[in-house]
């Protein structure tokens, strides 16, 4: 191979190169904001579940000792027990969604930040071209 040879692989040009790094920021920012939007919506989920989830179980099962959470039990017809069981069967999907929704987020934002890396280890080549260059020159 000839000193102007490079193997096949083209050299981009300097501007090529800080715009492709310019684009990994974004990505990794982006990245970022999911992950951060992921942790928002698990630890809410968390928070809800602590602080209103399970006061209301705690609450229907002193309250109503005879009733299964599938409204069992003499006495079904009750309207509070009706009321009390409609409002804890709510919570668990929207327990599950934000818990769902804040892993889905988390890993979009770790699948874009891996991304941003690997675009970021295929210019490292291009870029140690040019500072071999400079030192050299």
């Amino acid at each position: 191979m000839s000193d102007g040879d490079s193997g096949g692989l083209e050299r981009r040009s300097a501007e090529d190169i800080e715009a492709t790094v310019q684009s990994i920021k974004k990505m990794l920012l982006v990245g970022g904001v999911f992950a951060v939007i992921g942790y928002l919506l698990a630890g809410s989920a968390l928070f809800f579940e602590l602080t209103e989830f399970h006061p209301i179980l705690e609450d229907f099962f002193a309250t109503h000792t005879e009733h299964s959470l599938a409204g069992g039990g003499p006495e079904r017809a009750s309207d509070a027990l009706n009321s009390d069981l409609a409002e804890l069967h709510s919570w668990p999907s929207t327990l599950l969604w934000l818990k769902l929704g804040g892993v889905a987020h988390i890993l979009l934002g770790i699948f874009v930040a891996l991304a941003a890396i690997v675009r970021a280890l295929a210019l490292m080549p291009h870029r140690l071209s040019y500072e071999m260059e400079r030192t050299q020159g």
